[in-house]
């Protein structure tokens, strides 16, 4: 059954992060990862008023082949990269049979989706990155019959991890058996911003399935 993923990396485990730890102050926009015949080739936007610093970082990393500056646009600019083989992450990736579905940064880790027709992809990349000393961490797993399932009742992906946190964690048992302030801590955001997920996601849920049109 096809599974969608979230994985984390601290930014030092990036090249894109170690660039950024040099110049702090820059933003990366991450487009895509294809795999291609010499191996991936990651085209990102990066803004800031360093941006040829972030490229001459870049340059010296020793994860990276080439980086190629495609256009500017005001304090912008499309790069291309391309990574060496020995960059075990990117090709583990895009070699394997997961699509990779999008790349952020948050703070101090890059986060990963994924989208695998089963978990095997999942478990090798773990297992790669276990091997080669990288800090990968598993956010969260789901089957795509599970995401479909919070789109079909208005849900967003945040929502319907939060509202089924809550009800695995006790929170709407009587008495609860968890806080907003542990469920907090689980997801690395504030109490009221867990707060606002749940009474929002149960805003839509009741939306679609309890309120009909007369």
């Amino acid at each position: 059954m096809s599974i969608i993923a979230e994985l984390s990396v601290p930014v030092g485990d990036f090249p894109l992060g170690r660039a950024l730890t040099v110049t702090p102050a820059m933003e990366v926009e991450l487009e895509r990862i294809v795999p291609t015949g010499d191996g991936a080739l990651p085209f990102f936007w990066v803004w800031g008023d360093d941006v040829d610093a972030f490229v001459s970082e870049l340059e010296n990393d020793t994860g990276i082949e080439e980086v190629t500056v495609l256009d500017r646009v005001g304090d912008g600019a499309l790069v291309r990269a391309e990574w060496r083989e020995e960059h075990g992450l990117i090709e583990t990736i895009v070699n394997s049979e997961a699509t990779l579905l999008a790349v952020n940064r948050h703070d101090d880790v890059w986060k990963f989706q994924l989208r695998s027709p089963d978990r095997a992809a999942v478990v090798a990349l773990q297992r790669y990155c276990a091997d080669h000393d990288i800090d990968l961490r598993l956010n969260w797993i789901h089957t795509l019959t599970e995401v479909e399932a919070g789109e079909q009742y208005g849900l967003t992906d945040d929502q319907r991890r939060a509202i089924v946190a809550a009800f695995e964690a006790g929170y709407f048992d009587e008495p609860r058996e968890t806080t907003l302030e542990d469920l907090s801590k689980e997801f690395g955001i504030s109490s009221r911003a867990v707060s606002k997920r749940i009474r929002r996601g149960l805003r839509n849920l009741v939306a679609t399935t309890l309120v009909t049109e007369e």
